[in-house]
């Protein structure tokens, strides 16, 4: 019905709205308050169905608000039927968690062990989105080993490694509901959720591929009302955030003379060469001084990011479409002499677009596209070893080049290594193509007709992935100065060829690429009655993967998953909770018998603050829940593909017979691989976890604890003796590991100081621990060697006491001339059997090594006025690497070193015969250093830190002044990652993935931008 009304020079017309109010789980909302916007006194609530009835005028615009809800605005525009979706403000009880198989609840009503992220948080200036998670959420363990462009995604795992032998660590992620679709691929700008499923009773349903944990990821999906546009931009620089100190000229020339003395050697340097070098006039090419690090690398590079996205449409069809551009070069440098471009660079263009309608009031058709395409540019040589060949590069071997632009490559007296500058700026180049498209028709169908909740859903995915590259590569001719005779007699240099090569650009190209085919069918029944809620499902899908460019048989033969997957889960009045859930997972990988895995879970949840005998305690917890979970997920449990077969070869050494060090082959068959009982890995885990709100729902807690046991982990058997003559071991489930642990999240929800300022704080924590049960591998002489009972990734080596400071003290200590022939100024090891002889029985566990036991993030978010600032620090602990190479020992490598760290110069000497030098005396040559080379926990560096991960500070622009051109809002800001690090290791960025510092650095990004929305 309509009433027109005249009052005075203007009209408007009376309609009654009707409208309903449901979450994002679709479900009604009663209670709601629909009130007209400056008319507070005018309104209507919602009805148990979460229906509305208001009298309302065409122009006028309603305010729906309820506790826990996200205040929602919709102008009426004419509209005579209304639904509105309201959503869960952060951390409240009413938030709505995604999880396994489309599926969502309540965050009250969850029993697993799951843990979410705001998709803001992610938001940052980087290329791959992994680099952003450690330290962010509880339950995941994160380290970036490298910070070069295209390559520097993070490593993830899911409360720790737990797994070995060649099997998958990582988790299971799924994107849009489709597996094997790559995380770091994501524009963050995209992302509507993001949930990591930690616990057997929210992993099981995925069966065989559960137990490493799940990553859950849904991009942005369209709302109805007028198009919204927005658009964010932001430019900045790159820059590393630490490069090693290596030796200047005149250091490295000192200590290589004092090493070749030490070890019975002439000086190589005479001091009227070392004055020559560092004059500064005398002839750079017979006398080079060269700062490679200087000379390969910025101090700052480049990179910026667009994302343009546009949502919109009306009740029954909406959209979400977006496209975004990142483009990032690194620190290496060019040669502008050379007439192509080798600079290295990532750039990647994504796109988006989904779409859902309503077929009709039953049937819901969506349209999900999303990829990339990326393009990647290094050098002929290599950017990922640039940073080894500059940091493996003498100062004073050979000048960047000869004249004439001829390469160098020869030093004054050693042999032949690679010219950093060369390798960098003269081999060509090599560019990457690679595109990915990723494709989802969904159907939904409403069955209420036949009863009441119950509803059916089909999927159908295509995903294709592409790549190709292109080589352009040359090697040029290499000269060296002779330096007995550096001279000609026309005064030029007198330069000869080492290897000839050529200047022309050489042509190859490869390509590769994979296809996914993946099918879905599910069936779900979601129903109150009263106080009670029942939901159950089951699913039924299968997955194709296509190898099509690999070039052997078994593995172009395409790999296969089924799966059947139920859930059942029982509430009653929101206090209590039980979830039964199960997984029944096949793959061809597998013989017959074990082709098919059975993975139960059982999870139960209690909100203990609903009872009337916690009413006493309710002024201090005001929410307070108990759940716990117990269940069985499933692993990969094989590296190889049909690793049950048994193959043979006729290779010329069939068997082999004969005690260790004199062991004879006979030419004959040889079984190369021999699968004993191949099946699955499986992962009995249980979850106890404890949620509570205190000071008014402004401070909330989870905690949990977990433990996990795996068997049957694939592994080669190791403990066959020798005269069994087999030369390939069988491959069986033999692997067992446990873990256990807690992981923790605290939140203090914003904080009102003053009308204008508000602070918030969230921390988060991870603690874990794996013990090796079983590995099958030969057993040890002495129970201290075993490898059994300690962490998997766990190193092995000698304990250092000590420097030896005289010959008497060598001579009075447990002989070490199995390692090498001490001397003074060597390291003294501890001789734990007490045979008088140090050798391999005194090895034992020295170090965790580099994936952290202890992870840990914290920030704050301060609002004053229209000014924000956030900020995040994420560390770790528990983690240590054992120095190899010039970081354990300069000079090792002999005629093959490079240049040394500039710590090399704390080392023991006779003049100040040190107690704890960083290094031991020097010597030139494994021969003179070996004692000091091997294994042990001299070597051992802790690799913990605490980082300055994330500033983020902004100021939103009034949108008054810009109401005629339709903003909606603005901002400008300044974003910072990697910004600052504390570590007591100070050689090179404790986070990167070497033992010697050559990797090329973890870089540091400060960037500007602006974001309107319209």
């Amino acid at each position: 019905m309509t009433i027109p009304i005249i009052n005075g020079a203007f009209s408007q017309t009376i309609i009654t709205v009707t409208g309903i109010v449901k979450d994002k789980m679709d479900k009604p909302i009663p209670g709601v308050s629909v009130v007209i916007q400056n008319k507070s006194t005018t309104g209507t609530t919602t009805n148990n169905e979460g229906e509305f009835k208001l009298q309302v005028s065409t122009t006028d615009v309603l305010v729906f608000t309820h506790t826990g809800y996200i205040e929602m605005i919709r102008p009426v525009n004419n509209s005579l039927v209304l639904e509105v979706i309201m959503e869960a403000k952060a951390g409240s009880l009413e938030d709505v968690i995604v999880t396994s198989y489309g599926g969502k609840q309540k965050k009250i009503s969850v029993v697993g062990a799951q843990s979410t992220i705001s998709a803001k948080e992610l938001q940052h200036p980087v290329a791959n989105l992994s680099t952003m998670l450690a330290g962010r959420v509880a339950g995941v363990v994160g380290v970036q080993r490298s910070g070069l462009p295209g390559s520097n995604s993070a490593d993830i795992w899911i409360r720790g490694i737990q797994t070995f032998g060649g099997s998958p660590s990582g988790a299971l992620v799924i994107i849009d509901g489709v597996q094997g679709r790559d995380l770091n691929s994501v524009d963050p700008e995209d992302i509507e959720s993001f949930t990591i499923l930690k616990d057997a009773s929210s992993t099981a349903v995925y069966g065989s591929l559960g137990a490493n944990g799940v990553i859950l990821i849904n991009t942005k999906k369209g709302k109805a009302g007028k198009v919204k546009l927005m658009l964010n931009y932001n430019h900045g620089t790159t820059s590393f955030t630490k490069v090693p100190e290596m030796a200047d000229a005149k250091t490295y020339m000192e200590l290589k003379n004092e090493a070749l003395v030490a070890s019975g050697q002439a000086p190589q340097f005479t001091q009227a060469y070392i004055d020559s070098t560092l004059s500064g006039t005398a002839n750079p090419y017979r006398f080079p001084n060269v700062n490679w690090m200087d000379l390969l690398f910025k101090k700052y590079s480049f990179n910026k990011r667009l994302n343009v996205s546009a949502t919109g449409g009306n009740e029954n069809t909406k959209y979400y479409t977006s496209v975004a551009y990142y483009d990032e070069t690194s620190l290496l440098k060019t040669d502008p002499k050379v007439d192509y471009d080798a600079t290295t660079l990532f750039r990647r263009f994504n796109y988006t677009s989904n779409i859902d309608m309503n077929l009709t009031k039953t049937t819901k058709f969506s349209l999900y596209i999303n990829g990339y395409i990326t393009n990647f540019v290094e050098p002929g040589g290599g950017a990922g070893q640039a940073f080894a060949q500059a940091q493996n590069a003498s100062p004073v071997f050979y000048p960047p080049m000869y004249p004439g632009n001829l390469v160098s490559g020869i030093g004054y007296g050693s042999t032949p290594s690679p010219n950093p500058w060369a390798a960098v700026t003269q081999t060509g180049y090599i560019k990457r193509f690679t595109s990915k498209i990723n494709s989802g028709l969904f159907l939904t169908q409403d069955l209420d007709f036949i009863t009441k909740g119950l509803s059916a859903r089909g999927m159908y995915s295509y995903d294709l992935y592409n790549e190709s590259f292109e080589r352009r590569i040359r090697n040029r001719s290499i000269y060296y100065l002779n330096q007995a005779n550096p001279y000609k007699p026309d005064g030029t240099l007198n330069l000869e060829q080492m290897i000839a090569g050529s200047d022309e650009l050489g042509f190859a190209t490869s390509n590769g690429g994979t296809r996914q085919f993946t099918m879905e069918g599910q069936v779900s029944y979601d129903r109150y009655f009263g106080d009670h809620h029942i939901y159950s499902t089951v699913v039924y899908n299968q997955l194709s993967q296509l190898f099509p460019f690999n070039g052997t048989l078994s593995t172009y033969i395409p790999f296969r998953q089924q799966n059947v997957a139920g859930k059942v889960t029982y509430s009653y009045n929101d206090k209590y909770f039980t979830e039964i859930t199960a997984g029944y997972n096949g793959s061809e990988n597998y013989a017959p018998a074990n082709r098919f895995g059975f993975f139960p879970s059982i999870g139960v949840g209690w909100v203990v603050s609903k009872e009337k005998f916690f009413e006493p305690l309710a002024n201090i917890f005001q929410y307070f829940k108990i759940r716990y979970s117990n269940g069985i997920a499933g692993a990969p449990g094989t590296g190889l593909r049909f690793g049950f077969l048994t193959l043979v070869t006729n290779n010329a050494r069939g068997i082999t017979f004969g005690r260790p060090g004199a062991s004879m082959g006979v030419t004959g068959v040889n079984i190369s691989q021999y699968g004993a009982d191949v099946k699955w890995a499986t992962a009995h885990t249980q979850d106890l976890g404890l949620e509570f709100n205190v000071l008014n729902n402004k401070l909330s807690f989870v905690l949990d604890y977990f433990r996990s046991h795996r068997t049957g982990v694939f592994l080669t058997r190791a403990d066959f003796p020798d005269y069994a003559g087999l030369q390939y071991n069988p491959v069986g489930n033999y692997g067992v590991l446990d873990a256990a642990g807690f992981d923790g999240t605290v939140e203090l929800q914003g904080i009102s100081l003053s009308k204008k300022v508000s602070i918030s704080f969230r921390g988060n924590f991870t603690y874990n621990t794996d013990i090796l049960r079983e590995n099958r591998q030969a057993p040890f002489a002495n129970p201290y060697q075993e490898r059994r009972g300690h962490n998997l990734l766990a190193s092995y080596g000698y304990i250092a006491e000590r420097i030896f400071q005289s010959q008497k003290e060598i001579d009075n200590s447990p002989s070490q001339i199995a390692l090498g022939n001490p001397r003074v100024g060597d390291l003294k090891y501890k001789d734990l059997n007490g045979d008088g002889v140090i050798d391999i029985y005194d090895q034992t566990k020295i170090s965790r090594w580099d994936v952290p036991n202890f992870v840990y993030g914290f920030g704050a978010n301060m609002n004053v006025g229209r000014f924000y600032l956030s900020v995040f620090f994420q560390g770790i602990s528990g983690a240590s690497r054992l120095m190899s190479g010039n970081a354990a020992m300069p000079f090792s490598g002999g005629g093959n070193d490079g240049n040394i760290f500039m710590i090399s110069t704390n080392r023991w000497t006779q003049e100040n015969k040190a107690e704890h030098p960083y290094f031991p005396r020097l010597g030139w040559g494994n021969a003179a250093t070996s004692n000091n080379t091997v294994a042990s926990t001299w070597w051992v560096k802790d690799m913990s830190f605490i980082r300055l991960k994330t500033v983020d500070l902004g100021y939103n622009i009034p949108k008054e002044p810009f109401k005629k051109i339709g903003l909606a809002s603005a901002r400008v800001y300044f974003s910072g990652v990697n910004l600052l690090y504390w570590s007591k290791f100070k050689l090179w960025d404790p986070e990167l993935n070497t033992s010697n510092g050559n990797t090329y650095p973890n870089t540091r990004n400060m960037s500007i931008g602006l974001q309107v929305n319209f």
